[in-house]
């Protein structure tokens, strides 16, 4: 049985063949061959180090990129002067101008033999595979009669349409190379004992653990379910809060991941340690939903409430909510932003390196419902996070009183960040709903404005005009007086999702840069025909445009009660009176306007 086990990264077929013809000779490597160059090389070789190999051998780019990547040691296979005179006898019997193309730390030996020998050689040794295409052009105007050079290089030279021969590595070069790894493995084999019981010893631990050192470089992974996907999201977050809590949710499977650093004899390390559960059915998570930082963030940059500076009004009293260190309960009008404010909560509180977790009211089911009271996997049994009831007002009294009471005896407010949000009744006093929140979680009340009572409604309409051109690459339209008149005295019952519908639309019938009042009248009239759905009180996705096609109308009242069933398509037909199919093939049109 073989002492030691080296994986064989072949950057070409060839090489394959002359590495197992080899092999046999040094039993005490077992030695296993991929096929691949450079990423395809790096790809075979990261999906194998769960295989414990003690040594890595490669050439050229391949070798280098292995060096950068891999913890384990790289072995690189030279190419030779046998080799390259070989190669001259085959392609080059008649001595012509040649020039040689490759990575550099492959080349050493032919860099030699082209300073002391009387070929008619240039030698063009590149670092990284983005200099070849500065070589290759030294080379096309070099007139030379034959090129030789490695896989890589070969690949681009056809790419130009110039003829070159591929420069291999002989079964002498292979051999050396199997030697020197084998004398390595033997050196260190006390060591190499030693981390193989600690890495066993891991692997026997219920988390899966993926290490990096500081560079970037994975240095060991036991990961095995969704192996690339995971280490490709770990890799993404590799910069960002040193102790950070992630969370991903891939179909049924939910991964838990907690980030760490450390040090070791001067360099820093990253520990990435993913726990997965099964996740209930897709119904029995409808309207839970977790986001991480970065997700959080891109929604809220990219909101209409961000564009005019709503958010800068609103930072003392988001900081005096903070400090009061109690639930917060966020009402006000439709559309005035409360989703943004509690983004915003979340963004300027203490665990921004744990996921934001937001239950939706109107998007629970019956099965998600029980799953959120019952379930010892329900966010209200979780702790060091910041949690989010949103929409509390689409609950009727019975289940807000069972929410209220669960919550209470949970102390889920004790251990966590709460946030409540509620839009206002329609005669715009403060509903039942959220009235039972404040009072039994003691919560502190911050009231998003409406959108009418700001003094610079003015600059908050230039500010969202110059966004939009901003991202359209264009210049934001001038506004006359009489259409911003139009807009300053329009009451805005649905604030910001109503000033971003009519100034888009506004936008988009403006001639030669200038929005005039009747394109303001046209986009306030567009929006005066658009209706609250009866499936809840008014929120922010709730309204149905009727001034369009009735096939398009059909379609987003479709839509809106299967999302109201949390996807159950069964359910939502059988409220509308069609069946399935009818269902299906509304929503197959195309998407909703």
């Amino acid at each position: 049985m073989a002492d030691f086990r080296a994986l064989l990264i072949s950057p070409y077929h060839d090489l394959v063949d002359v590495a197992r013809e080899v092999a046999p000779d040094y039993p005490e490597l077992e030695v296993t061959v991929h096929e691949g160059d450079l990423s395809k090389g790096l790809a075979a070789a990261l999906g194998s180090i769960d295989s414990d190999f003690d040594v890595v051998i490669s050439r050229g780019g391949t070798a280098q990129m292995l060096e950068d990547e891999l913890s384990l040691p790289v072995i690189e296979i030279d190419v030779s002067a046998t080799d390259l005179l070989e190669a001259l006898a085959r392609h080059n019997p008649q001595g012509r101008r040649t020039a040689v193309i490759g990575f550099s730390n492959a080349l050493r030996a032919v860099s030699e033999v082209a300073d002391f020998s009387d070929f008619d050689l240039d030698v063009y040794g590149v670092s990284f595979e983005d200099e070849l295409p500065i070589v290759l052009e030294d080379v096309a105007s070099g007139d030379y009669e034959v090129i030789l050079c490695d896989s890589f290089s070969r690949d681009a030279c056809a790419e130009r349409g110039m003829t070159a021969h591929l420069l291999s590595s002989g079964a002498r070069s292979v051999s050396d190379a199997l030697r020197r790894a084998l004398d390595l493995c033997q050196q260190t084999r006390e060591v190499r004992t030693q981390n193989h019981v600690l890495w066993q010893l891991v692997r026997s631990l219920p988390p899966r653990v993926a290490l990096f050192s500081g560079s970037g470089r994975l240095v060991y992974t036991n990961l095995t379910e969704r192996r690339p996907e995971l280490l490709g999201y770990l890799r993404e977050h590799l910069g960002g809060e040193k102790d950070e809590h992630l969370a991903l949710q891939r179909g049924r499977r939910t991964y838990r991941i907690s980030k760490s650093t450390f040090e070791q004899d001067g360099e820093a390390y990253l520990s990435f340690s993913i726990m997965t559960s099964s996740a209930p059915s897709n119904e029995s998570l409808a309207g839970i939903e977790r986001r991480n930082r970065d997700a959080v963030e891109r929604s809220y940059h990219e909101s209409v409430f961000h564009a005019v500076g709503a958010g800068e009004e609103l930072s003392a009293q988001i900081s005096g909510a903070l400090r009061a260190g109690r639930p917060i309960a966020l009402e006000g009008e439709v559309g005035t932003g409360k989703a943004r404010i509690a983004e915003l909560v979340y963004l300027t509180g203490p665990w921004t390196s744990r996921p934001l977790v937001t239950i939706d009211c109107p998007l629970l089911t019956d099965r998600s419902w029980g799953y959120l009271m019952d379930s010892p996997n329900s966010p209200l049994y979780g702790s060091g996070e910041t949690l989010w009831v949103k929409a509390v007002h689409a609950l009727d009294d019975d289940a807000a009183r069972r929410l209220v009471d669960v919550m209470r005896q949970t102390g889920i407010c004790e251990r966590d960040r709460v946030i409540v949000s509620a839009n206002d009744s329609e005669d715009a006093t403060e509903g039942s709903v959220i009235s039972l929140f404040v009072e039994y979680l003691r919560c502190h009340v911050l009231t998003a404005p409406p959108l009418r009572r700001r003094r610079d409604l003015r600059r908050a309409i230039g500010l969202f005009l110059d966004s939009e051109a901003r991202h359209a690459g264009t210049v934001p339209p001038l506004v006359t007086d009489e259409a911003m008149d139009l807009l300053l005295g329009h009451p805005w019952p649905r604030n910001y999702i109503e000033l971003r519908q009519v100034l888009q639309r506004a936008s988009a019938t403006t001639e030669e840069g200038v929005m005039r009042a009747r394109d303001v009248r046209e986009a306030l009239d567009r929006e005066g025909a658009a209706r609250f759905s009866s499936l809840d009180t008014p929120s922010e996705t709730s309204s149905i445009d009727l001034l369009r096609p009735l096939r398009e109308i059909e379609r987003d009242i479709v839509r809106m009660v299967v999302e109201k069933y949390g996807g159950n398509q069964t359910e939502a037909a059988r409220t509308l009176g069609v069946s399935r199919t009818t269902i299906w093939r509304i929503l197959k049109d195309g998407p909703c306007a």
